[in-house]
């Protein structure tokens, strides 16, 4: 007998309160579909499990799992999930619609092609990884990050949508920085077929770029991971002192926080100049180089270093902003061409220049190459205070002070709260080198093991062995046998210190619920109950039935108590607390007990 053919999901409303719409996109395991929540009256996207994999089990609970640890994380660059659940032959997934134009439709809008400036790429390349750290920090891979998963809307806000919620079991965050070479690759030669093989390098297909964009684009695209940047938050740590080092753009009206636009990549090659947009997004417009005031400022200065005929002297730059010097080459009239290196310096502030290749009073021939070296301050520099704080506070003002390689060896500490830093190396207050490693030696602690399913015994054997103490609580369960451990707090992977605590929840096997016994030949009501009327008792009582148990796992219709009231599942759900979710979670309240 065959299957019966699923309905098509378009049209369906799920849960009675978000309407599929038109599909959108999608692979073998899930459908994207537009989809709209008829009690918030707006767009929302709505993505599907595919119908040949609803009955499987392992499948259900892989793609529910991903979708409620994505629900759980939160940074401004991350499409927000609003629910998910199964409803008939559906099991979907609901994230907040996205406002704004994917990369790969702004990349593909040129007739040649389209691509970013280099400050721009990097501005939004470092908010995919910001998001991306959050991802990752949770133990959260993307898995198929792709110029269309990164959205620009109209205020320069970068959205990361598309995560995979299936098949994702084998990657790592390295996976995710090979993507976001990619990425960043794409930005800068506006090139999209990008394929595995040898390190990408941008520079081959733009001729002039700094070659510090080749080191971040080929250090992430390396064929062995092994050799990438082990997470978004390491790799974001190189991209952000690129970007530092980088000239920062102006614009029309002076803003020198307004991005570089998208160009044309074979015009500019070529020598010519993109028209600006009209009724575009800022991050689509061109800016000027510099202000109209500023050029006419520096072209009367700049008067001074003309030499008659061919020849004329580079003047002196040093302490000069790039657009300045720029500006002050151009007026020498001789058909100067620039390039930049970063530069250590004592004197000079970051982002100016330090020196110039050739030397200032150096008598120039037309078309001579100049080579502009700016400051990144000094290359030593102190050792912030880190000790005591936590590890991601060490990195970050690590990060502040020039440091981009940082070392972490963990170590045992009785008297630190783990992952408190214990002491650096060079030490706190001493002039580290910028170029070499700092390490960290934080306070590691005792990792708690998952201890659900193991019996009392065995669950305080294995915590005794680490050194922690054990406290016990009893409590009905449907789905544990009686005397094994059905809960813990804390959860598992939890850091605590050699004398932490764990309390663990063990089974009384399922709840007995006593008959109701009936009352003499008179007919009267139960035992406990209230009246003639034989009402229930009155809330505020004491609950019966179930307990929520975070290790056991409810279908739709189970009932549980928690903390005083009753709740009921909508859908599958295990280990998320019945008061979370509101009216989007997958509990519905149904009052107190």
């Amino acid at each position: 007998m065959e299957s019966p053919t699923p309905s098509p999901p378009t049209g369906s409303t799920l849960h009675g309160r978000v309407l599929v719409g038109a599909r959108v996109g999608g692979d073998g395991s899930v459908s994207v579909h537009d989809g709209h929540d008829t009690v918030a009256d707006e767009p929302v996207t709505v993505t599907l499990l595919a119908p040949d994999l609803v009955a499987d089990p392992a499948a259900v609970h892989a793609f529910l799992g991903r979708a409620q640890t994505l629900a759980g994380l939160r940074s401004p660059g991350l499409v927000r999930v609003l629910g998910d659940g199964r409803d008939g032959d559906h099991v979907y997934v609901v994230t907040a619609s996205t406002r704004g134009e994917p990369l790969g439709e702004v990349l593909g809008g040129g007739d040649q092609g389209l691509r970013y400036g280099p400050h721009t790429a990097l501005t939004i390349v470092a908010d995919v990884l910001e998001a991306l750290r959050t991802a990752h920090d949770e133990g959260l891979v993307h898995g198929g990050l792709a110029p269309d998963d990164v959205v620009l809307a109209a205020d320069n806000r970068v959205t990361v949508t598309g995560f995979r919620l299936l098949g994702t079991e084998d990657l790592t965050p390295r996976t995710d920085v090979r993507a976001v070479g990619a990425l960043l690759h794409s930005l800068l030669t506006g090139d999209l077929r990008v394929e595995e093989g040898e390190p990408l390098r941008p520079s081959a297909t733009v001729p002039g770029l700094p070659p510090d964009l080749d080191m971040l684009v080929s250090n992430a695209t390396e064929p062995n991971p092994r050799y990438r940047p082990r997470d978004a938050g390491q790799y974001l740590t190189l991209v952000e002192q690129v970007l530092r080092s980088l000239p920062r753009p102006r614009t029309e009206g002076g803003d020198v926080t307004q991005p570089i636009p998208v160009v044309d990549a074979e015009a500019l090659a070529a020598g010519g100049s993109p028209a600006r947009g009209e009724g575009t997004p800022p991050w689509r417009r061109l800016p000027v180089l510099v202000g109209a005031g500023a050029v006419v400022l520096a072209l009367c200065v700049a008067g001074w270093a003309l030499v008659p005929g061919d020849a004329a002297e580079l003047p002196d730059l040093t302490g000069f902003s790039p657009e300045m010097a720029e500006v002050e080459l151009a007026a020498l009239d001789m058909e100067l061409t620039f390039a930049y290196e970063d530069a250590y310096s004592e004197d000079v502030d970051p982002g100016e220049v330090a020196a110039t290749e050739p030397t200032a009073g150096t008598e120039l021939e037309g078309g001579e190459a100049i080579l502009l070296s700016l400051s990144v301050g000094p290359r030593h520099v102190e050792v912030p205070d880190v000790v005591g704080g936590t590890e991601n506070d060490a990195r970050t003002l690590l990060r502040e002070a020039g440091f981009t390689e940082v070392e972490v060896v963990q170590e045992h500490s009785a008297e630190e709260t783990p992952g408190t830093v214990l002491s650096s190396v060079p030490e706190v207050g001493e002039d580290g080198d910028r170029e070499e490693e700092v390490t960290l030696h934080v306070s590691e602690g005792v990792i708690v093991p998952t201890l659900v399913g193991m019996a009392q015994a065995e669950a305080t054997e294995a915590l005794g062995g680490l050194g922690l103490t054990v406290s016990v609580v009893e409590a009905p369960s449907e789905s544990v046998a009686e005397g094994a451990v059905s809960g813990q707090d804390p959860e598992p992977g939890t850091i605590l210190p050699e004398d932490g605590a764990v309390t663990l929840t063990v089974s009384t096997g399922p709840e007995v619920v006593e008959e109701e016994t009936e009352d003499a030949e008179d007919g009267g009501t139960a035992e406990g109950g209230s009246g003639e009327d034989g009402d229930q008792a009155a809330p505020g009582g004491s609950c019966s039935g179930s307990a929520w148990d975070a290790g056991t796992i409810y279908d739709e219709g189970d009932r549980v108590h928690y903390e005083g009231r009753v709740y009921e599942a909508r859908w599958w759900i295990q280990g998320f607390p019945p008061d979370l979710g509101g009216e989007w979670g997958a509990w519905s309240d149904q009052g107190p007990c």
